[in-house]
């Protein structure tokens, strides 16, 4: 009977480098599969993409709500131009801080792209309501309904009956700010006053 040698040559030949415990080969898999992950990653980004990777361009930082020469530099810094339309009334944002910005947050623009700024002018002014006539009661009570508080109320002596307002202080048609207080006078009816 013929006996068969094991020789490492031939059809069944195994490398070196494979022989071992499953963990090596369990380690030296997985470092395959990393390689080949991290390579597909590097072709991806620089042959497919290479804007992402060497560009310049910037996300637009959120400047709302900042005064407008913190907002201002902040762009500046990024090499964005500014432009400056006009102020609107908020009640909301304070006076001299960024109302609104265009393009908006985190939008992706090359280095001198244009960011436009609207500022705002702080609460919209009230008109002072005509309230001349009326009982002071209820002119109070209208005044308080647009925003206006009342100030001094004097009175004088007058024909009218008493406790009629007679003058407002500014007049009627003004704009005020809103919480700020207007003077009354008032009618002490005939032989009253103060």
């Amino acid at each position: 009977m013929r006996t068969r040698r094991h020789t490492s040559g031939g059809v069944g030949r195994t490398f070196e480098w494979t022989r071992g415990s499953p963990w090596r080969r369990f380690v030296r898999d997985l470092g395959l599969v990393a390689l080949t992950a991290l390579v597909g990653y590097v072709i991806t980004t620089v042959w497919m993409a290479p804007d992402s990777v060497a560009s310049s361009d910037h996300s637009v930082p959120r400047v709302l709500e900042l005064p407008v020469d913190k907002a201002r530099a902040e762009l500046t810094k990024l090499g964005f131009r500014i432009r400056m339309e006009a102020q609107r009334s908020s009640p909301d944002v304070a006076r001299g801080a960024v109302l609104w910005q265009d393009p908006p947050p985190e939008t992706i623009l090359p280095p001198g792209a244009t960011v436009q700024l609207t500022v705002s002018d702080g609460p919209a002014p009230v008109i002072v309501p005509d309230v001349v006539g009326l009982s002071l009661p209820y002119a109070e009570r209208i005044l308080g309904a647009a925003g206006i508080k009342v100030g001094n109320v004097d009175t004088v002596r007058a024909a009218p009956e008493p406790g009629v307002v007679m003058t407002v202080r500014p007049p009627p048609g003004n704009g005020q700010p809103r919480g700020s207080s207007v003077d009354l006078l008032v009618s002490g009816g005939e032989g009253g006053g103060s």
